[in-house]
């Protein structure tokens, strides 16, 4: 996953909903959300998507941690 470059002041406000701690109360959809905005922008691959996709609704767990696993799946 590439780090994300803020180009403008929305970008800013969603790269600080991405990464909201884990943990947080809904932080999981939230982060879901953003991620979504960053998609649609180009900043953001479809496996990262995905990830977020994946952890939308368990707040702890680590979108990182999915695309690693997910990554390490690969064939071919």
């Amino acid at each position: 996953m590439q780090p994300i470059k803020p180009e403008t002041e929305e970008d800013k406000w969603q790269l600080a909903l991405l990464t909201l701690p884990l943990g947080e109360s809904g932080s999981g959809m939230v982060r879901y959300g953003a991620a979504m905005y960053f998609y649609h922008r180009g900043m953001l691959d479809t496996d990262t998507l995905e990830a977020h996709r994946i952890c939308c609704n368990l707040d702890s767990e680590d979108p990182k941690a999915v695309v690693r696993s997910r990554a390490g799946n690969k064939t071919g």
